[in-house]
């Protein structure tokens, strides 16, 4: 692999080295701390179904199931290689390659549960997407959205690395209720998270360096530049109070 841009670090190559850098199948800031964090306010109901949009290698939905939050359990990513993946290492739970604006033709059912961890940042049709899964809601479902956060500045100061941004699109707190409101769901709470980000990002710049030869190994010498060069880069911009985390929970209206 010789190289990797914005597009690669979605690509199953990308989170594949990111899988080996976090030390799971997860491509989410605070990997599994992060998913407890998330879902600390939704009840642990067996039957409930859940559908986790941009599951990546399906890390994150497999522990929420082994973990009590449901059964019924769905997982999209418009990465296919990432979905075969998905589909090997965890059976019994339905994954398809679809881009999130697909959902209802692909899925064709509802669920109790829909939530996006570190994935809603990367939409260009937030909007759309909202809309779209909430036509896969079922009545009063709950909508989780856990991402990156615009304190003030960073669409003026952006993260670019090899010309690619990054961080495209952060939750901006100006406009996410009425976006919300605009396709169906009514926010129900919103914490910021941007200390725990912090020490996320500290903690997976430390832990890049640590494997650099094991990431060498797998993607070369510049995966290894091209990774310090964004999370390096996103821990500066957390440290400098223009991006951080934010956690949303919505109910379907």
């Amino acid at each position: 692999m010789p190289g990797i841009t914005l597009r690669q670090m979605n690509s199953f190559a990308g989170k594949r080295l990111l899988a080996l850098a976090r030390g799971g199948d997860y491509a989410h800031a605070g990997e599994e701390e992060a998913i407890e964090l998330a879902f600390r306010a939704v009840p642990k109901r067996p039957q409930q179904s859940l559908l986790d949009v941009g599951c990546g290698r399906g890390g994150s939905v497999a522990f929420l199931q082994r973990n009590g939050w449901g059964q019924v359990a769905a997982g999209i990513d418009r990465e296919g290689d990432s979905i075969e993946y998905a589909r090997a290492y965890y059976p019994g739970i339905r994954f398809e390659a679809c881009d999130v604006l697909e959902v209802p033709r692909v899925l064709r059912r509802r669920f109790d549960i829909i939530y996006m961890l570190n994935a809603f940042y990367a939409f260009d049709a937030q909007r759309e997407a909202l809309a779209a899964l909430r036509q896969v809601a079922e009545a009063g479902a709950r909508l989780v959205i856990f991402d990156y956060l615009d304190r003030g500045g960073l669409a003026k100061d952006p993260l670019v690395v090899n010309v690619g941004k990054i961080v495209p699109h952060p939750i901006e707190m100006s406009r996410i209720p009425g976006d919300l409101a605009a396709a169906g769901w009514k926010l129900d709470s919103a914490e910021e998270l941007n200390e725990p980000y912090r020490r996320w990002y500290a903690d997976l710049v430390v832990r890049i360096e640590r494997k650099r030869a094991e990431i060498v190994a797998l993607g070369g010498e510049d995966a290894f530049a091209y990774m310090l060069a964004v999370y390096g880069g996103m821990l500066r911009k957390i440290e400098g109070n223009l991006l951080g985390g934010v956690l949303l929970n919505a109910l379907a209206v």
